[in-house]
């Protein structure tokens, strides 16, 4: 049986990497931050992310998305792990959405299954939306 990686960083380290990730529009950094393949798991159904720029292009649309509605920033409001065994952290967040004087306009829940890499590393395996999608 092979060796589980130690992690490099706290999961609420890891967390606070990706709000700037998304707050910056940092791309790179959050195709960086997915492992491959990864699952996104919806409502809607389940897609496998195989490669990187699905990742790439999922994000940039999402830039758009949020921007155009004022949304300039996000951070963690709640960190809320339901298991974490070596090498595998469980759990859900409540994030908080950010207007560009760094004021909530918003909040969203989303649940995530994050895998330690071989170098240490932490990387989303699977994320889960936990709202409901508007109709």
């Amino acid at each position: 049986m092979e060796r589980v990686p130690e992690n490099t960083e706290s999961i609420e380290d890891f967390f606070a990497r990706y709000m700037r990730y998304l707050t910056e529009g940092n791309i790179e950094g959050l195709v960086n931050i997915y492992n491959y393949p990864a699952l996104a798991v919806t409502a809607a159904g389940c897609l496998a992310v195989t490669e990187p720029p699905q990742t790439r292009e999922f994000f940039s649309q999402g830039q758009e998305f949020y921007r155009s509605r004022g949304i300039q920033g996000v951070r963690v409001r709640e960190i809320v792990t339901d298991v974490e065994v070596p090498g595998i952290w469980i759990g859900h967040l409540v994030m908080e959405n950010l207007d560009d004087g760094g004021s909530p306009v918003s909040l969203e829940r989303n649940a995530y299954q994050v895998v330690t890499a071989p170098d240490g590393g932490r990387r989303i395996a699977v994320s889960t939306p936990l709202d409901p999608v508007p109709s």
